[in-house]
């Protein structure tokens, strides 16, 4: 429902975005905050991690006991008695693992669920516009592959480095104790175990920052080619998609191996350089057992600390590389949730009332963005029980005042209320429960018809929801049904028509009981047979509901008591269909464009009267036979939605009407999406300059919503117009003060964006 404009991402827009500045110590401060909650759990993991460590620094103290009391003085007893110590102590550490194995496992699952939670939760708050601007892509990139490497740390990675870092603390404590000259020799040479981490980490870090946004990129490649196969078959793009696939790739390669590699040397150099003081300790230490200043019990508790102090140094080197990739992905995370939502419940907002009286806009004006506001100083008061209809061309601002009224944006200023209450202080619990939407595009779950319709009332029985379908014209379709109101109705409602879809969608608005019934373009993308049955149905269930509606089709809100006319953001006009003709001004204009079109039944055919054809400016010097002429050779055309009608670059052959349908003409220079998009629907029109040259097309055109478009090919034309050097030649100038109009108009609207 929003009109807010948006592209998407580029790799190099996204190659600008800040580095990321969460640490490694950043990133365990995030991970002890969502372990907080479980405080006993994580008690539970850090005893028996001590229980672990004290097991294995106890190891190399017991070795020094055994060979400078038990072997050098053969006693027996000591003996036994130090391995039935080692023993125990074996058997409680070995428990201690499996406590610490299943409580880990377990908190840091439910860390991951609080964690997941908190996204979706922030990802059901952001506003509409926030998705017209973020790639899909991306964003399901932050929940798989960003929390996969988050829920690794979580799990298993983090408590790996604690562990290992107590033995490192303790085993280097306990060196002092055995022997405080070699323990000053590793302290010594120890730090150039840190030099490596300390130059590489940073590095290491950023590079999987960069990762997981091209792994962003690569998702958002895949879901368009899901999205958009059709098209890509049908003009034979798979060449130039698999190459631009290939190159982020190969860029994804390059990026991943130098992150790994990067990671690598930053453990690595770590562990190698405890092996070189491993070395070095040894060979001093067997210096002073030789020359009897150390025994060789000492010799062996200090190497076997020694080996303690390089495996722990070994597995945070082996963990680090995940730790490094799950701060990446945490920032990421984080960044997300640092989007704020631009509708907040305020504390101690007070429940909406059902409405008896009226809704009203105050002085009311809005912007996606700060540049281009969508409404300037609307008012307007509706009363209860009144049906409401928004019209005005494409980017008027219609659906911005249904985006308002459900609260999915707050006014920059003004105020929009609801029997005086000011919607910003309320509880939008309140307002959703009195409120039922029908949209131009239904979303339906894949799950059964019963379970569909139940979304508007959840805890609805199945006699209820039976109710609402009847009220929706779909429950004899239903019991036709081999599973009837089991039946599941297939990813976003595949397995049904558009009509059907639009009725489940009713049903469901029926089931709220609504105070207020939002339709925005609830049959655009229905055949007109169709679509005249869903009207009819929805005159009826809006009887005694509060109804605003948004539509261009203006043939189906004629009988509403109130027609609201904005333009450019503005209220321009308001009043009933035929005193809104009788004043010939905005209204009249769109009634008038939209008029003298004969669709058929079936909605696949269409025929267009002379006069409609008199008003197109490049035509008008034509007498009404010539027109007449002209209705009898335009050819209908179907297109369904998303379907390219002509790209940039090929040759102009034939000139278009829309008689129904929605169509967006694609205005940057070079033929993509993200130099902007302008739409046409019912009763405009485009390629006029094709009927008198063959100029390559100017602009891409793609439909948007399913259409039905007349057309007149190039040739037909000029064989009219043959032998009349006098008529070609006005329509000739007509067209050139056209074409240098449309280049001025063109212009400013590329400068806009």
């Amino acid at each position: 429902m929003s009109e807010a404009g948006g592209s998407s991402r580029t790799a190099t827009d996204q190659a600008k975005l800040p580095t990321p500045s969460l640490t490694l110590t950043g990133f365990l401060g995030q991970v002890f905050r969502y372990f907080r909650p479980y405080t006993i759990h994580t008690l539970v993991v850090l005893t028996a991690l001590l229980l672990q460590a004290a097991f294995r620094v106890a190891v190399p103290i017991a070795y020094q006991q055994i060979f400078d009391r038990a072997i050098l003085h053969r006693d027996m007893t000591v003996l036994l008695n130090l391995l039935s110590l080692l023993f125990a102590g074996w058997v409680i550490q070995a428990i201690a693992s499996l406590v610490q194995d299943f409580f880990s496992a377990k908190s840091g699952n439910r860390a991951m669920g609080d964690l997941r939670l908190a996204m979706f939760d922030h990802l059901l708050r952001l506003p509409v516009g926030y998705y017209s601007r973020v790639d899909s892509g991306d964003l399901m990139s932050r929940f798989s592959n960003d929390l996969a490497v988050i829920e690794n740390a979580f799990v298993r990675s983090i408590h790996t480095f604690l562990f290992s870092v107590l033995i490192l603390l303790t085993s280097l404590t306990l060196l002092f104790v055995v022997e405080w000259r070699l323990a000053l020799i590793t302290l010594a040479a120890l730090p150039l175990s840190l030099i490596g981490p300390r130059l590489l980490s940073s590095r290491a870090q950023w590079l999987s920052y960069q990762c997981k946004r091209v792994e962003a990129l690569v998702a958002t490649s895949i879901q368009e080619a899901i999205g958009s196969h059709a098209v890509i078959r049908t003009f034979g793009l798979q060449a130039s998609r698999l190459k631009g696939f290939r190159d982020q790739l190969t860029e994804l390669a390059g990026i991943a191996t130098t992150a790994r590699f990067t990671a690598s040397v930053a453990s690595r150099s770590a562990s190698q350089s405890v092996y070189f003081v491993q070395v070095l300790t040894m060979g001093v230490g067997a210096y002073l057992a030789i020359h009897g200043i150390l025994t060789v019990g000492s010799l062996v508790a200090f190497v076997a600390l020694l080996l303690n102090v390089a495996n722990a140094a070994n597995h945070v080197s082996a963990v680090m590389p995940d730790l490094l990739q799950a701060s990446g992905g945490m920032q990421r995370v984080l960044d997300f949730l640092s989007e704020e939502p631009t509708v907040r419940e305020i504390p101690g907002s007070q429940p909406l009332p059902r409405l008896s009286r009226q809704v009203c806009f105050e002085d009311v004006s809005f912007g996606y963005r700060q540049s281009s506001p969508a409404l300037l100083n609307v008012s307007f008061t509706v009363n209860a029980g009144e049906s409401v209809a928004v019209v005005g061309p494409s980017g008027s601002g219609k659906s911005t005042i249904l985006n308002l009224i459900l609260r999915l944006y707050d006014p920059d200023r003004g105020r929009v209320t609801l029997d005086g209450l000011d919607l910003r202080y309320s509880s939008e619990s309140s307002l959703r429960a009195q409120t039922g939407v029908v949209l131009q595009d239904s979303v339906l779950f894949n799950t059964t018809l019963l379970e569909n319709i139940r979304i508007g009332q959840p805890d609805a029985t199945e006699a209820e929801v039976r109710r609402a379908a009847r009220k929706a014209e779909i429950h004899d379709m239903i019991m036709l049904l081999p599973k009837r109101y089991l039946t599941k109705v297939g990813e976003g409602g595949s397995h049904l028509s558009g009509g059907e879809r639009q009725r489940i969608a009713i049903a469901r608005a029926i089931l709220r009981n609504p105070a207020l019934l939002i339709l925005d373009e609830p049959t655009s993308a229905l055949d007109p047979a169709t679509a005249a049955a869903v009207n009819e149905t929805l005159q009826r269930i809006g009887r005694g509901c509060t109804v605003f509606s948004t539509t261009h089709r203006l043939g189906s809100i004629t009988h509403m008591s109130r027609i609201l006319v904005v333009e450019r953001g503005r209220m321009v006009e308001q009043g009933q269909h035929h005193g809104l003709l009788d004043r010939q001004g905005v209204y009249y204009q769109l009634w008038q464009k939209q008029s003298g079109f004969t669709v058929s039944e079936d909605g696949r055919t269409a025929q267009c009267s002379p006069e409609r054809l008199q008003a197109i400016p490049l035509l008008a010097g034509l007498d009404r036979q010539r027109l007449q002429t002209i209705a009898d050779l335009l050819v209908s055309e179907s297109y369904p939605e998303d379907r390219i009608v002509y790209s940039k670059g090929e040759p102009g052959d034939r000139f278009y009407l829309i008689v129904r349908g929605e169509i967006e003409q694609i205005l940057a220079p070079d033929g993509s999406r993200g130099g902007g998009v302008r739409k046409l629907s019912d009763g405009d029109y485009f390629g006029a300059q094709a009927l008198l040259d063959a100029m390559p097309r100017q602009t891409t055109i793609q439909t948007a919503a399913p259409s039905l478009l007349l057309s007149l090919r190039r040739r037909q034309f000029e064989q009219l117009l043959e032998g009349e050097p006098g008529l070609r030649a006005a329509i000739e100038r007509e067209s050139k003060n056209r074409r240098i109009e449309q280049h001025d108009t063109f212009e400013t609207i590329i400068a806009r964006f």
